[in-house]
This record gives C-alpha cells, structure tokens and sequence, in this order.
C-alpha cells in the first residue's frame, strides 16, 4: 500500500477490489444491484442532481475536516472516489475509499488520476469496517447515509476508526425549508427527476424514482445530529448548504 505511516494488513487494503460474499442484508443488496449497472453515468447524475453544486459541497467537507499535512481519511460509501479524490489531491492526504458496490470501485479505480493519488479502495460494509481503532485524521461519508442499514452502526464504525480531536463527517441531501425555494426543489426532485429517467433509460428511472423516494423519507440533519450526540460525538453541528438542499453534519471524536 502507498501510505507508509498507515498501518493495516494488506490484505483489507488492496489495490483491486477484492470478491466478498453477499451479505444477507436486504438493503445492502438493492443498493448494490441498484448501482452496479451504472457506475460510468454516476458521475454526470449527480450533476444533474445537485445543479452543479457537488464540487462545492465536497470543498466544504475538506475545509470542515481542517487537516494538515500527511493526514489520512476514510472516505465511507466512496461510490467513483469523488471526495476520495478530492481529499488526495487538494489536501496531499492519503485516503482509503470504502464501498459495498464492486462495479463503483473498478470505476473509481480506472480513473486516470488514480495513478497518481495517494488512494487505496476497499470492498466493505459501512456498519463493519475491515480497520483498527483510531487510525484516521478525518471520516466521511458523502450523500450516502439514507443507503446503510443501521445509521447509528456506521456513524459509530466511523467513530471507532478515527482519531480522538479529529472529524466525523456526513454529507447528505435534505429537504430545504425556504417558502420560496422548497417548491421549486420538490418539483425538482419528486416531478422533474423521474421524468428525466424515464426519457433516459430504465435503469436511470430506477435510479431517479429510488433517491426521490429516500430523499423523502431521509432523517432531516438534525435527527442526523441527534444520533451523532447519541453515540459520544462532541462540539456537533449543521451547516445547510445551497438553499438548504443539503446538509453537512459534523462532530469531533
């Protein structure tokens, strides 16, 4: 592996995602099933999803983490490594990406900038981590939350393998609260969307229909900060992000 003070056996950090056996977890293998068919088009979808904003918000997380130099971060349900990369290549850290979905991290992998990111990916459920205790500088987990089973598992997971004074960090999708924007966004997101999908493809009116309906039903951030206070997580906090479409939710270790 890349990072020399990262110390963990190679055999849970690897270069090529490794083939682990289905977990008999129902929703862990519908988001699967779900994302596998499309990895080379997740990218461009959450273009669409979030106006063009994703860049934005990914920069927010890396100034929340506030990381120095020769850091490492465990980037949870990392899909195509988009904040795993963003995290290599602004802050110079050493980054593990994590994901369920095998197809998404062979994409992450082929991308060009993978040869020259201080990044490894693994194969691994959020709620049970392959790492050791405290041996992160800062965890994420990015627009992904509303897909684990147990958020209260993951949050902790991602507690337990970071450092004490460093991040915990979740980025998600939320319902804005504005009388003005809020509209627009529901027709957006609940008419617009699945509309799209449909014109598109099948697979991306699957997509489409399935974040709509779990935007809807999603914890709002602060129930978000509630689990975090509830699992030991100090200093909490909300910050909403573009019209209140999103929210990163933060506490320290």
């Amino acid at each position: 592996m890349k990072g020399e003070s990262f110390t963990i056996a190679e055999s849970q950090v690897t270069r090529e995602p490794p083939q682990v056996a289905t977990v008999p977890d129902k929703k862990i293998s519908y988001v699967r099933r779900l994302f596998s068919e499309g990895p080379g088009e997740y990218d461009f979808l959450l273009k669409v999803l979030s106006l063009g904003r994703d860049n934005y918000w990914r920069d927010c997380m890396r100034e929340k983490a506030n990381l120095k130099p020769n850091s490492s971060v465990l980037d949870i349900a990392c899909g195509t490594g988009l904040v795993t990369y963003t995290f290599a290549r602004k802050e110079k850290a050493y980054v593990v990406g994590v994901d369920v979905t095998s197809e998404m991290l062979q994409q992450a992998i082929s991308l060009g900038s993978y040869k020259n990111s201080d990044v490894d990916f693994v194969l691994a459920r959020a709620e049970d981590l392959p790492f050791r205790d405290e041996c992160f500088d800062a965890s994420t987990i990015s627009l992904a939350l509303r897909n684990v089973s147990s958020q209260v598992e993951t949050l902790s997971e991602m507690k337990r393998c970071t450092k004490r004074g460093s991040e915990v960090m979740t980025l998600d999708f939320a319902r804005p609260k504005g009388k003005l924007f809020s509209p627009f966004y529901n027709f957006y997101i609940f008419k617009l969307l699945p509309s799209i999908g449909r014109l598109i493809s099948r697979h991306w009116k699957t997509i489409f229909l399935y974040l709509a309906n779990s935007i809807q039903k999603s914890r709002d951030p602060e129930r978000i900060k509630e689990t975090m206070d509830s699992i030991g997580l100090a200093d909490t906090e909300i910050k909403r992000l573009t019209h209140g479409t999103t929210a990163l939710v933060s506490g320290r270790k």
